[in-house]
C-alpha cells in the first residue's frame, strides 16, 4: 500500500497504447508497434487513486474539488512513477499538476 503525504495525488494513468492514435490505427490494421518511452511519459489522463492530506489547501482551493475515482487531465511529462507492493504502477503528482476533472 502506498501512503500519500502532503499535497501529492496518486493517479492510475490511462493505458498509453490506447491513448496513442498511431498505435490504435496500427493495431486496427494488425500491425504491432513498440511504443517509445516518450509516449508513456506523455500520457495526459488518469484516475485518482489517493489524495494527500494537504492537497489544494496550500493553494487556497477547496480541498474537496477532487475525489478518489475522478478522471483527470494531467500536465504532460510530470509526476513520479511509483510501484505498489503488488507490482501495480502509479504516478505521483503534485496537486498543481492536475489540470481538470473530466466529467
Amino acid at each position: 500500500m502506498i501512503r500519500i503525504l502532503l499535497h501529492h495525488i496518486l493517479v492510475k494513468l490511462d493505458d498509453a497504447t490506447e491513448a496513442d492514435e498511431t498505435y490504435r490505427r496500427a493495431k486496427a490494421l494488425g500491425i504491432h508497434l513498440e511504443l517509445d518511452k516518450r509516449v508513456y511519459d506523455a500520457v495526459e489522463y488518469g484516475v485518482v487513486v489517493r489524495i494527500g492530506p494537504t492537497a489544494y489547501k496550500d493553494l487556497g482551493a477547496d480541498p474537496d474539488c477532487l475525489k478518489v475515482g475522478d478522471r483527470v487531465s494531467l500536465t504532460k511529462y510530470s509526476g513520479k512513477k511509483v510501484v505498489d507492493s503488488d507490482g501495480t504502477e502509479y504516478m505521483l503528482f503534485n496537486d498543481s499538476d492536475i489540470l481538470a476533472v473530466i466529467e
